[in-house]
């Protein structure tokens, strides 16, 4: 998962929109949803910033895991509402996982037309 994608993981877990990470970073909204749609590149300090804001390690941010995502930022966290039920927070948590399976999804698409333009050429080298 590509760093961007993990920053809407973050921010959807945590209930906030884009303008509000954005005002928290001191940032133009459109300058984060291009963070997050990994169309510009993120610096050291800018990652610092983040990591902070979200209350995590910077090493945290750059290696979780699904199983990180649910312990640290679902059971963990305090921004979600509280008068959430059982049920209001299992269907959190599976669009959360469909956003995974998403951004997973997208890169076995790029693979997989890799593999066959690879075959492709292979084939016209016959």
């Amino acid at each position: 998962m590509k760093i961007g994608e993990k920053l809407k993981v973050l921010r959807n877990l945590k209930g906030f929109t884009q303008e509000e990470v954005a005002l928290k970073l001191k940032m133009e909204r459109r300058s984060y949803s291009n963070l997050e749609n990994n169309t510009t590149k993120i610096d050291l300090s800018r990652l610092c910033q983040i990591a902070a804001f979200y209350e995590i390690e910077i090493d945290t941010l750059l290696n979780f895991t699904s199983k990180q995502i649910f312990e640290d930022f679902l059971h963990k966290s305090n921004n979600l509402p509280s008068e959430n039920t059982l049920k209001e927070d299992q269907v959190f948590f599976i669009e959360q996982i469909k956003l995974l399976i998403d951004a997973f999804s997208e890169e076995r698409k790029i693979f997989l037309k890799i593999v066959e333009d690879l075959k492709i050429e292979i084939e016209k080298s016959r």
